[in-house]
């Protein structure tokens, strides 16, 4: 596995972007962000980025350096972390195909608010900064798409915060395990396969809680029928019973 602290080279400016032009990609059809545009201004944005296969593990940037180049996940997903004082690694979100990460400091700052590490082999798409500044001021439609990806970013982080301030671990556990089903599963025989390759430490980083806490609680609910976990992958058996304990629908023992 490549070390975590092995970063992407940042990719050389290209003089003339449409002279090196790329096959469309289908990660450029499924972006939100593109989707006000017409197949002939979609080709020459397209032909502004340039591809960056990755390994798992791979940094494509870190945290609080300056936001020089952007990225549209093409193939694989990344998660984007942050990491306290003391070491502890927060898994802030999880982005795949069609998804836009790096360029939300084009709105602030203009530093990355995390660390883009690849859960899975991939391929990227990188483009500079300006380069994308100019896409967005000859594109408003993408600028506004960008703003509704922005929006819905910090919904989700609110999600979040509402969920460790007022739920129980189990609860987290179950809602995000669902979240990602919903996303990234694929239904197979068994049952709903999540495509990303999460250990129960990402799982915990994602919660906020400990590994030990997160393997207790997938073991109990292996025991239940209601998933199948191994290292890096997770069976959804039964949605329904997680959904409920989720929601807070099970009854649990009253204490006497």
């Amino acid at each position: 596995m490549t070390n975590h602290h092995s970063a992407l080279p940042p990719p050389p400016r290209r003089a003339n972007p449409m002279a090196e032009a790329l096959p469309l990609h289908e990660s450029f059809i499924q972006a939100k962000i593109f989707s006000g545009l017409g197949p002939e201004d979609l080709a020459r944005v397209a032909a502004s980025f340039r591809s960056r296969p990755f390994e798992r593990g791979r940094q494509l940037f870190r945290e609080s350096e300056p936001a020089a180049v952007y990225y549209l996940v093409g193939e694989g997903q990344v998660k984007i972390v942050q990491t306290s004082p003391e070491g502890l690694e927060v898994i802030l979100h999880i982005f795949g195909p069609g998804e836009i990460i790096g360029a939300l400091p084009t709105l602030g700052e203009g530093t990355y608010p995390g660390t883009a590490i690849a859960l899975t082999d991939g391929l990227a798409f990188s483009i500079d900064a300006d380069d994308f500044d100019d896409i967005l001021q000859r594109h408003p439609s993408v600028t506004v798409h960008l703003l509704r990806f922005a929006t819905e970013i910090i919904q989700a982080s609110h999600v979040r915060l509402r969920e460790l301030a007022t739920q129980r671990v189990e609860q987290r556990i179950a809602r995000t395990i669902s979240r990602l089903a919903a996303q990234t599963g694929v239904k197979t025989e068994e049952g709903i396969t999540l495509s990303t390759p999460l250990s129960r430490q990402d799982l915990a980083n994602l919660t906020g809680t400990t590994l030990f806490t997160v393997s207790r609680t997938l073991k109990a609910w292996e025991r239940r029928g209601i998933l199948r976990s191994s290292r890096n992958r997770l069976i959804v058996l039964n949605p329904h019973a997680l959904i409920a304990i989720g929601e807070d629908l099970v009854e649990r023992p009253r204490s006497s």
